[in-house]
């Protein structure tokens, strides 16, 4: 089920919200939990048996620690999380690129007879986290299974994240079991529900059918113009899609009284590659650092260790070597950066921030292309004409306003403003009122999320 589906929107959420502050404080965490597996149970009865045998799974060995050794007790409770993991998404990668036969995949046909689990990437990541944090000591394993059940499929962060750690969500669930009376935040959560629904419907989906736009000329047709567009309005999609789930993610967050972490903090001011990543899918990038960067040793091989944590980034992102291509992409500027850091650092903010934009920007059509057809792409961007093409004026235009958007507006003026700095027309009920009213009417027009299948 998907955020900008009628079925959530008028059917789901109402529902839930209502039965969520009828029933007796007890029995909340048993109603997300409930609510929670049906908006996932949508995608199917194989993959839904999967997240829950995940989760049991994760719940269970975590009481092994003290019990067992550690690294044995480690290696038996991530292992049926990140197996299904690796058969759901990379199975068929592998087997291309060991260049297997049809009779040995004919042996896996159950995996090859389900579509992608949606948000297995981020769920994983989670049951991960939470094992690893009980064997760090840094957390208790929660006794409580209603508890444990809430925060693995707590339905605003099950698709697409924020990647959530336990000690994160432990207090505000055990608050929602004992507070008598619930005071959410309700002009805020619709607020960012609605904001983000519109920015999905109007941005970032609008974007990608100007994209498809250039993909219906063949390449050596496209202009250098037509290509450097195209890869703003890649730019724009990509962010805009995950931004509008993150947005609408924290808002149903609010509706609940669970505060999610904000995921995207201005991603396209970052100065350098690397700020670029403390900005850009904020819950991944400290993952990783935490459970991987970190534990490899750091800065002691800072080299080696950014081009595999970057590549475990690819790879997380998608199941071919496109992704992977992606990642290496990013860890060599971000190897770039450190190595270059006295000079780009002494650069004017603007040109920092130009360069940086454009240096992503140049990485994101590895995103929908194949690796091969990326190197084509690129070699024809160098030769290509200058001179208009499949793109006009009301592209530019509206490429432009997204830009000014993205660039000219701080979030923090009208999206994550204080109640005391409020916002005349975002934080009015009637503005919400308006672009859900708005995004309603529009929500056929919609597209799937980009990462509802990560």
């Amino acid at each position: 089920m998907n955020f900008n589906s009628p079925e959530f929107l008028v059917l789901f959420l109402p529902t839930t919200f209502v039965v969520f502050y009828v029933v007796p404080a007890r029995l909340r965490l048993i109603v997300l939990g409930v609510a929670s597996i049906v908006f996932y149970g949508v995608s199917g009865l194989a993959v839904l048996g999967a997240f829950l045998a995940a989760i049991l799974w994760a719940y269970t060995t975590a009481f092994l620690f003290g019990h067992w050794p550690r690294r044995v007790t480690i290696a038996v409770a991530i292992s049926l999380p990140a197996l299904f993991l690796v058969m759901f998404k990379y199975l068929n990668f592998i087997f291309n690129t060991v260049q297997a036969g049809p009779e040995f995949r004919s042996h896996f046909w159950v995996f090859y007879s389900v579509l992608l689990p949606a948000g297995i990437s981020f769920y994983t990541f989670e049951l991960i986290s939470y094992v690893i944090d009980v064997a760090d000591r840094k957390i208790e394993p929660d006794r409580s299974l209603q508890r444990f059940v809430a925060f693995a499929t707590f339905f605003p962060h099950l698709i697409a994240g924020p990647i959530m750690r336990y000690a994160n969500l432990r207090d505000q669930l055990r608050a929602l079991q004992t507070t008598p009376v619930l005071k959410p935040d309700i002009g805020s959560g619709l607020k960012l529900l609605s904001i983000g629904l519109i920015g999905k419907i109007f941005v970032a989906d609008i974007c990608g059918v100007a994209v498809e736009r250039a993909k219906q000329v063949p390449l050596e047709q496209l202009t250098a113009i037509d290509q450097w567009t195209e890869i703003g309005f890649w730019s724009m999609q990509i962010y805009y899609d995950f931004w509008a789930y993150s947005i609408m993610a924290i808002g149903l967050g609010r509706l609940f009284c669970v505060e999610l972490p904000v995921n995207f903090r201005e991603p396209y001011l970052s100065e350098n590659p690397r700020e670029f990543w403390r900005r850009w899918h904020v819950t991944l990038s400290y993952w990783l650092r935490d459970y991987v960067y970190i534990r490899m040793g750091g800065r002691e091989n800072y080299v080696r260790n950014i081009l595999v944590v970057f590549s475990l980034v690819g790879l997380w992102h998608g199941a071919g070597w496109n992704f992977v291509a992606w990642g290496l992409y990013h860890g060599m500027l971000v190897v770039i950066y450190h190595a270059t850091a006295p000079v780009w650092d002494r650069l004017p903010r603007a040109v920092a921030v130009a360069l940086c934009f454009v240096l992503v920007s140049l990485g994101w059509p590895l995103f929908f292309l194949s690796l091969g057809d990326y190197i084509a792409f690129l070699l024809h961007l160098a030769s290509a004409p200058w001179r208009v093409g499949v793109y006009g004026p009301k592209h530019w235009l509206y490429l432009g306003a997204i830009l000014f958007l993205t660039f000219g507006v701080r979030e923090r003026d009208w999206l994550y403003n204080e109640p005391s700095r409020r916002n005349r027309l975002t934080d009015s009920p009637v503005f919400a009122a308006v672009l859900m009213f708005t995004g309603l009417v529009c929500v056929s027009l919609s597209s799937t999320f980009i990462y509802f299948r990560f």
